[in-house]
């Protein structure tokens, strides 16, 4: 762990009726210095949401090494998803699918418009799927993020409802292959 990073412990009900998925999280992250809240939520949302067997956090925080933000490896220890936060270089992408059958890409809606636009108003090609949230959501979270951290989250009909014991939130979810990015303005 980086120093001046702070460890964020956290536990989530998860409770997904569109896959069937059912689950109590428990783990723990840290945020290194460098790494805005808003990514953080990215991570601890994208945990939740893709939760498989399997799935970590990139070995030495996300500073380190040219590892996926999150993955998921088989009880062999191979690579079987690649999940990137936010706005991956296209890069990246490319070595993920070289690496890799299964490639996601997390973000909310506010840093794909800027993605894109980064990009001539097109995004990076990459085989994968995209999942996205809705902007305030994850900037909601982030005005008063406990470092002991308690949520309710269920999934239903592609909406995202989360309930933080002090507030309860809602975020679209929008899941898409790459040849059918949403038009984002």
């Amino acid at each position: 762990m980086a120093q001046g990073s702070q460890v964020y412990h956290v536990e989530i009900q998860l409770a997904d009726a569109d896959r069937g998925r059912y689950a109590d999280l428990q783990f723990s992250t840290p945020q290194h210095p460098s790494e805005t809240v808003e990514r953080l939520i990215l991570r601890l949302l994208a945990y939740a949401l893709l939760h498989e067997e399997g799935m970590d956090f990139r070995k030495g925080g996300v500073s380190q090494g040219e590892e996926p933000d999150l993955s998921v490896h088989d009880l062999t220890g191979r690579l079987q998803h690649w999940i990137e936060i936010g706005t991956p270089a296209e890069e990246r992408l490319l070595k993920a699918g070289r690496h890799t059958p299964r490639v996601t890409v997390f973000t909310h809606d506010g840093l794909l418009r800027r993605w894109k636009s980064r990009h001539g108003g097109k995004l990076p090609a990459f085989d994968g799927r995209l999942l996205c949230l809705e902007a305030d959501l994850v900037e909601n979270l982030g005005l008063a993020l406990p470092r002991r951290i308690q949520w309710q989250m269920t999934i239903s009909g592609g909406i995202l409802y989360l309930d933080t014991g002090d507030n309860h939130y809602s975020s679209s979810i929008i899941h898409c292959r790459r040849d059918d990015f949403p038009e984002i303005r």
